[in-house]
């Protein structure tokens, strides 16, 4: 529960491969959806829109802590299973860094480096690495010594990539926040990790939209490959966008976010300015 709070936490306050699009749940331009108010009105298009998006958040965060529990308890096939069903690339993550330590401590090596490798966010993936090390005291130890070896070479590579993966993110958003937006574009796609890329040009993304240039934040945005920050980007450009008015383009750009909580951030910005804009 404590993991589930901090990731939903983070969810809230976000300004902040193998390749891969996790799983998205949002809703499609042509759904329909009549919902009443208790005194028997209507709910508006947007209340609508609310609802169901909140709905698929808290439809998340429970599916994403039964995944935990399945895996906790050993049925790993279960919580693998479990965690299909999520529909925010967020709690998806933090599912499969739960599932990833229970393959590792049941001495499922190779499976558990494949799920760490999936993990889109940096925090839930380390968390993950920090406790692969119990194989070598756990269930792993049994594992004979030649396979366990070549899977801890597999976990230090991984661990030696992103170390340096997180220094270039750290020079990369030195170069945004001097608002060097090229030389940052140019050395965030030579980040290794897919993760840290992807947050590197989230950031990017973010930063221009702040400056008003939403090609270039658009056109940053496009180039990320993980769905958690693609949906972070996208969001933060639609809210810039309604801020300055371009209610239009801010829709259009909001119905490219894919996580349902940041697309729900994003419409809610839209009708705010959109209803300021004709007052």
């Amino acid at each position: 529960m404590r993991s589930i709070f901090r990731s939903f936490m983070r969810l809230l306050g976000a300004s902040r491969e193998a390749e891969e699009t996790a799983p998205a749940s949002f809703l499609p331009e042509s759904a329909e959806i009549r919902e009443e108010t208790p005194d028997g009105r209507e709910l508006t298009p947007e209340d609508q829109n609310t609802r169901f998006l909140s709905e698929v958040t808290n439809h998340s965060i429970h599916l994403s802590e039964l995944a935990g529990s399945q895996a906790q308890a050993g049925d790993i096939e279960g919580a693998i299973e479990t965690a299909r069903g999520i529909g925010s690339a967020l709690f998806y993550a933090s599912a499969l860094r739960d599932i990833a330590i229970a393959q590792a401590r049941a001495g499922h090596i190779s499976e558990a480096i494949e799920t760490i490798r999936r993990i889109d966010d940096p925090d839930d993936q380390m968390e993950a690495l920090k406790h692969f090390s119990a194989v070598q005291s756990g269930p792993g130890a049994i594992i004979a010594s030649h396979t366990l070896n070549a899977a801890l070479e597999a976990i230090e590579e991984i661990r030696d990539e992103k170390s340096l993966s997180e220094q270039a993110w750290r020079s990369v958003m030195e170069m945004a926040e001097a608002g060097d937006f090229t030389a940052a574009v140019q050395s965030a796609r030579e980040i290794g990790d897919p993760a840290w890329r992807s947050w590197a040009l989230q950031e990017i993304a973010t930063g221009q939209a702040k400056t008003r240039d939403f090609p270039a934040a658009l056109n940053s945005a496009s180039g990320i490959s993980k769905a958690l920050y693609r949906s972070w980007a996208y969001r933060d450009i639609a809210v810039a966008q309604a801020e300055d008015g371009q209610i239009e383009a801010a829709t259009d750009t909001a119905r490219r976010v894919e996580d349902p909580e940041d697309r729900e951030q994003a419409l809610a910005a839209v009708e705010k300015h959109k209803a300021q804009k004709n007052t």
